[in-house]
């Protein structure tokens, strides 16, 4: 009966922080609740036409590559945390960049201070142009010195044509997959 028990609790711890882990730090990165949570959500809207899961993606359309376009979200980063995994899948329709090689459909990161400054130049994971099929964009990061939140962006960033994003992830990592950052 006690190892019976002690079978059990260990199953469950491992399951506690298993899921602990795998915990998604972004809120609404599935867009089921519309563009809750997102800011500058007046440039996108949500699709039910064309999804990587669920029942809704978000959609930037831009006209032209004269503006920025795109959805954030600034998260609190938890504390004793070393690095973090993100994750968003993305397709591209007609994506045409403006003049500038950094331009196109992105995805990118920025760490900012307790102050809500910008720690160094940010993490770009993905930049698109033209007609992409759903990938997933994912990349491990290490903290910069003195973050304590990040943003997200989901951008046309001076593009023309559509991006579409669904399945947006941010999740702990740990220190033994920091070390082999």
């Amino acid at each position: 009966m006690k190892l019976f028990t002690l079978i059990a609790c260990t199953f469950l711890l491992m399951v506690s922080y298993t899921a602990q882990a795998q915990k998604n730090l972004i809120n609404n990165g599935s867009f089921e609740n519309d563009l809750d949570d997102w800011t500058n959500s007046s440039v996108a809207k949500t699709t039910p036409w064309d999804v990587k899961a669920g029942k809704a993606s978000c959609a930037i359309i831009s006209p032209n590559t004269a503006n920025w376009m795109g959805i954030e979200q600034v998260i609190r980063i938890p504390k004793n945390t070393l690095g973090l995994e993100f994750s968003a899948w993305l397709k591209t329709i007609n994506v045409v960049r403006g003049e500038s090689e950094w331009m196109g459909a992105v995805y990118s990161i920025e760490f900012l201070d307790k102050a809500d400054k910008k720690i160094g130049d940010g993490v770009n994971i993905a930049r698109l142009t033209g007609d992409n099929n759903w990938e997933q964009f994912k990349k491990a990061v290490k903290l910069p010195a003195g973050a304590v939140s990040f943003k997200i962006l989901i951008a046309m960033g001076n593009a023309s044509g559509t991006m579409l994003a669904d399945d947006v992830w941010a999740k702990v990592i740990s220190a033994d997959e920091v070390a082999k950052l």
